[in-house]
């Protein structure tokens, strides 16, 4: 008989925006004592949530930018609470959120360690005799007694990650942290969560990379804008976002707002072009295509203009990267808004769907960041010229000789 680690029954988390009325200092201070200095605009970040998580279980949790994700990770961790209806946990808890939480930057490593422990409930002995098995695993034996407000970012989360799978809570939330750390450490991480698993723990997990998911996770929760809109295995969950994705994708480029950099330079369209300048929606592999980008331009640019696209499959695993200073072609004077191509001779990735990531940078600057600017569908193609399909595995094709 399977027993519930979390039941979750029609929850919702509400937010309040307030907007400060504009005027002179002493209207606004009248408006202010009189209560109606704010208009309260509310939104719901979380909305009539029913899960039930089963003990042992490895759930990813999966949804765009916005979808409540993290809000629901943090509900479940108490560091707030939701608006309507309960959450009900059987066992200790262990969070690793985002970078910065769950630690006190003025006490040390060695004491954060101790800290947590405590707040699961783990007598100092318990936490004492972990404590070399915790150390070892984050690799900071020299910064133990440092404070961690001067740890780095990945130092932070080595830590962070050690304390949180060491310390053998019963459920164990994690939340897109382990993007911060290197490859071998996310290896590392992942083998360790595997480990917890096979012990009959419970483990949420928030990620953008569907690889990771993929891996470790046995079943899925697709959210989106504060909804469940699929729960099942792991396989489907993530076909349903990829779908659904692709279906609800319309808004344009140009007022895309989850972005970042210094916006010198901005992508405002992306599209992929067949050898006669038509547009694609569907590529061929094998096939040459050229990609157009448009740009738009606060000044006119005269040089050190560089212009990254990244290629990722459905899990977000990286395929291949098109970057003109790799490949020494330099980007010509740019005034105004104009568009600027990317040609490749022999599109080199195999059947299925990708996305692109684009990323401008002026002057060594990160000008614009867009991820998921968007998907590509590609089908079978003649790659290697010899009438023979290559086998329908997503991935790269690349050219080779026998001798």
């Amino acid at each position: 008989m399977n027993t519930a680690a979390i039941i979750i029954e029609h929850v919702s988390k509400t937010y309040q925006r307030g907007k400060v009325r504009r005027g002179d200092i002493r209207s606004s201070m009248n408006s202010w004592w009189s209560g109606m200095g704010k208009e309260k605009e509310e939104f719901d970040a979380l909305k009539d949530i029913n899960l039930t998580i089963q003990q042992g279980d490895v759930v990813g949790i999966i949804g765009p930018n916005g979808a409540g994700k993290s809000t629901l990770l943090k509900l479940l961790s108490r560091i707030t609470f939701p608006s309507k209806g309960r959450i009900t946990i059987h066992g200790t808890l262990s969070s690793m959120l985002e970078v910065g939480t769950g630690f006190h930057p003025e006490l040390t490593g060695r004491e954060n360690i101790f800290l947590n422990g405590a707040i699961i409930g783990m007598k100092r002995e318990e936490v004492a005799r972990k404590l070399d098995s915790i150390v070892a695993f984050s690799g900071l034996e020299d910064f133990l007694d440092t404070p961690v407000k001067h740890y780095s970012s990945g130092m932070y989360v080595r830590l962070a990650f050690s304390v949180a799978s060491h310390l053998e809570p019963d459920i164990l939330l994690i939340d897109e942290v382990l993007a911060v750390g290197d490859q071998e450490f996310r290896k590392q991480c992942m083998d360790k969560m595997l480990d917890v698993s096979n012990q009959g723990r419970t483990i949420i997990m928030v990620s953008h990379q569907m690889s990771y998911l993929k891996d470790l996770c046995r079943t899925g929760v697709y959210l989106h804008a504060g909804s469940v809109l699929f729960q099942g295995n792991i396989d489907d969950t993530i076909n349903h976002y990829v779908h659904h994705y692709k279906e609800t994708k319309r808004t344009s480029i140009r007022d895309r707002s989850d972005r970042r950099g210094t916006g010198a330079v901005k992508l405002a369209g992306l599209e992929i072009l067949d050898q006669n300048g038509y547009p694609l929606h569907l590529l061929s592999a094998g096939s040459p295509v050229s990609i157009r980008l448009q740009l738009d331009l606060q000044v006119a640019i005269a040089y050190d203009v560089v212009i990254q696209l990244e290629f990722l499959d459905i899990y977000g695993q990286l395929c291949f990267v098109a970057n003109n200073s790799m490949s020494n072609h330099s980007i010509p004077k740019l005034d105004a808004s104009q568009a600027v191509e990317c040609l490749v001779p022999k599109f080199p990735l195999n059947t299925g769907t990708y996305f692109i990531n684009t990323a401008i940078y002026v002057s060594n600057q990160l000008s614009d960041e867009v991820l998921n600017a968007i998907d590509v569908e590609v089908a079978p193609g003649l790659f290697y010229g010899t009438g023979k399909l290559p086998p329908p595995h997503k991935g790269l094709l690349v050219e080779y000789n026998w001798k």
